[in-house]
C-alpha cells in the first residue's frame, strides 16, 4: 500500500476528487484519528532530526506508533497529503511559533489547521467576513480581520483569552518555513514545547487533553480530570486515550527527566 492510501486508511476516509466538502471531512477525521502530541518530537530530537519527518516516515509512524506530531509536523504532512490528492496548498506563518495551511479552491482562499490541538473543524474563508467565531469543547476560537495580510487568532474560555496569535496571510513554501521548524526544536527552557508532555485528540463528543501527568476528558457537559501519581497507570491511560505506543511515553519521561522536569517520583 502506498503512503497516500495508508494515510487515508488511518483517517478512515476514501480518496475523492478535491472539493470543499471533502476537505472539511478530511479535517474532521484528522482531528479524530491523529493526535497532536509531543512524544514524537522528543523522539525525532533524540535521533538528531531538526526537521519535519518525510511523508513516508510520518505515515509509517502513524501506522506503527500512532503518532501525529506538533503543529509543523501535522500541518506540513497534511498539506503534503492534500497536494497528492489534487488540492492547491501553501503555508502561512502564525506567530508566535505556529504555521497553518492556505488551501485555494475556485479562487477562494481557506485557512486550514489540524496542528493547533484545538477544534478548528472546518476550513475558514478568512477574507469572506470581518470576524469568524468557532465554538467547541468549552472554548471560542475567534478570527478577526486586521488588514488584508493580517488576522488575529484568539482562543477564549470562560470569557477570557488564553492564547493570541497573528496570522500572516501570505503564501509560503515549505522551504520558507525551514528556520521556523528548526527553532521549534530548540532545547531550551524558554521553548515550553520541549519541556512538557502535551497531547490532544478529539473523539466524537470528547476531547482528550494531556498536560504532563494530568489527563482531562472534556465534553459539552463537564470536564473530568485525572492526576496520576503512578507512572505505569499513567502510561496505560495515555496509550489508550491517544492510541499511541507506551515506549514513546517512556522515552518522553526520560527526555524530560534529563532536563530537570520530573513527572513521577519513581
Amino acid at each position: 500500500m502506498d503512503a497516500v492510501s495508508s494515510y487515508l486508511q488511518r483517517l478512515r476516509i476514501g480518496k475523492e476528487q478535491p472539493s470543499l466538502n471533502y476537505l472539511q471531512r478530511l479535517i474532521q477525521h484528522h482531528l479524530s484519528f491523529i493526535p497532536y502530541e509531543t512524544f514524537s518530537k522528543f523522539h525525532y530530537y533524540n535521533q538528531n532530526h531538526r526537521d519535519i519527518p518525510s511523508f513516508s516516515v510520518y505515515v509509517k509512524n502513524l501506522e506503527d506508533r500512532g503518532w501525529g506530531g506538533t503543529c509543523y509536523s501535522l500541518n506540513v504532512n497534511f498539506a503534503r497529503l492534500l497536494q497528492r490528492l489534487g488540492f492547491t496548498c501553501s503555508f502561512v506563518r502564525v506567530l508566535p511559533g505556529h504555521a497553518a495551511i492556505m488551501v485555494i479552491m475556485e479562487g477562494r482562499r481557506f485557512y486550514v489547521d489540524v496542528g493547533y490541538g484545538s477544534p478548528i473543524i472546518r476550513p475558514i474563508e478568512l477574507e469572506s467576513r470581518h470576524r469568524h467565531v468557532l465554538h467547541g469543547f468549552g472554548e471560542e476560537i475567534i478570527f478577526t480581520n486586521r488588514n488584508e495580510k493580517n488576522f488575529l487568532l484568539e482562543r477564549r474560555a470562560n470569557g477570557k483569552t488564553f492564547v493570541t496569535k497573528q496570522i500572516h496571510w501570505l503564501p509560503l513554501t515549505e522551504e520558507e518555513l525551514k528556520e521556523d521548524i528548526c527553532a521549534s526544536y530548540q532545547d531550551a527552557d524558554h521553548n515550553i514545547t520541549m519541556r512538557r508532555i502535551s497531547a490532544v485528540r478529539f473523539n466524537g463528543n470528547d476531547c482528550y487533553f494531556l498536560r504532563n501527568h494530568t489527563l482531562k476528558v472534556i465534553n459539552y457537559r463537564h470536564i473530568k480530570a485525572r492526576h496520576f501519581q503512578e507512572k505505569e497507570q499513567w502510561k496505560k491511560a495515555v496509550a489508550e486515550s491517544f492510541q499511541v505506543d507506551e515506549q514513546a511515553l517512556e522515552e518522553s519521561i526520560l527526555f524530560l527527566e534529563k532536563r530537570g522536569v520530573r513527572l513521577f517520583a519513581k
